[in-house]
């Protein structure tokens, strides 16, 4: 399954976006920083913060998505 390190992609407006995962929690709250956005977590509905890849490099943009909406990343 996924864990730290794991790259990443999921359905974003109009597309496709991928990136890294930075950090997963499955209990609690997850903070997603520079932003008012607040993700709720439990064993059975973890989430990850994610640094986007854009142009085959990783940014400096942090993105939190519910794990259920992930998919393994292929061929980056």
């Amino acid at each position: 399954m996924f864990r730290a390190g794991s790259i990443v992609t999921w359905n974003h407006r109009g597309g496709r976006a991928s990136g890294k995962i930075i950090k997963i929690t499955r209990g609690g709250k997850l903070k997603v920083p520079k932003s008012s956005l607040t993700l709720n977590t439990s064993a059975d509905d973890p989430a990850a913060l994610i640094r986007l890849i854009k142009d085959n490099k990783l940014t400096t943009i942090v993105v939190g998505h519910k794990l259920s909406s992930l998919k393994p990343a292929r061929g980056l």
